[in-house]
C-alpha cells in the first residue's frame, strides 16, 4: 500500500513538472494565486501554506484555486519554475573583450538579493526550499537542486574570468569561491528572516565582497 501510495505521488509530481516545464503566460487569476503562494511560502515555508489559506488571501473558493492548479505540486512547480526563470534571466551574460562585463554581470546577481536586506520576514524562496528539501515532492526537489548546481556553475565562471581579467581578488579556486558565496548568502538571508537584523546581513555581504574584491 505505502509503495502504491509512493508510486502515485511521484506520477503526480512528474506530471506536475511536465506541466511547468510548459512556458505559457498565467491567467490574472491564476497569476494572484501564484503570486499570493509564493509570498506565503517564503515566509511560513511549503508545507505550512494551504489552499485555504491562499483562497481566505484573495477571497475566492478553494474551487477556483484547484481550476488553475490542480494540485499543490502543480502550483508548487509553476511558482518555483517561474521564480528559477526570473532569477537566472536577470543574469547578464559577460563579455571577454569587457573586464567590467564581469562586475555588471555579478552586479546582476546580486540585484534581487540585495533587497532581502530591508524585507520582514521574507528570504529566498530556494533557500526556504532547500531547508526542508526531503519533504517536498520529488519534481521540486528536482527544480531546487538543479537551481543550485546551475548558480554555482554561473557564478564559478563569473568569478574565474573576473579574476584573469584584473576585477577579482579572491584567493583559490574558483568553484570553491562560488560554493562558499552561495552557501553564505542563503545562510545570510535565512538568519536575517529569522532575526531581521540588517546588521548580520550587511556584515555578510561585506565580508564577502572584500574577499572578491580583495579588501580582505
Amino acid at each position: 500500500m505505502a509503495g502504491s501510495h509512493s508510486h502515485q505521488q511521484d506520477e503526480t509530481c512528474r506530471i506536475s513538472a511536465e506541466k511547468a516545464s510548459v512556458c505559457c503566460p498565467l491567467s490574472d487569476t491564476a497569476r494572484k494565486i501564484a503570486d499570493t503562494f509564493q509570498d506565503m511560502v517564503m515566509q511560513r515555508g511549503f508545507n505550512a501554506v494551504s489552499y485555504g489559506d491562499i483562497a481566505k488571501e484573495l477571497g475566492i473558493r478553494t474551487a477556483s484555486i484547484h481550476y488553475h492548479f490542480p494540485t499543490k505540486a502543480d502550483l508548487g512547480a509553476t511558482v518555483l519554475t517561474r521564480y528559477r526563470d526570473n532569477f537566472k534571466n536577470a543574469w547578464e551574460d559577460v563579455d571577454a573583450d569587457d573586464p567590467q562585463s564581469y562586475v555588471r554581470a555579478y552586479n546582476s546577481f546580486m540585484a534581487p538579493i540585495r533587497p532581502v536586506r530591508d524585507m520582514e520576514g521574507v528570504s529566498c524562496l530556494f533557500g526556504v526550499l532547500g531547508a526542508t528539501h526531503k519533504t517536498l515532492c520529488t519534481n521540486i526537489q528536482d527544480i531546487l537542486s538543479d537551481f543550485f548546481v546551475e548558480q554555482e556553475v554561473w557564478l564559478a565562471r563569473v568569478f574565474e574570468g573576473g579574476r584573469d581579467k584584473g576585477v577579482f581578488h579572491f584567493v583559490g579556486d574558483a568553484q570553491s569561491f562560488a560554493k562558499l558565496y552561495a552557501s553564505a548568502l542563503q545562510g545570510a538571508m535565512l538568519i536575517k528572516k529569522s532575526t531581521n537584523n540588517p546588521a548580520h546581513f550587511d556584515a555578510v555581504i561585506g565580508q564577502l565582497e572584500g574577499m572578491l574584491l580583495g579588501r580582505e
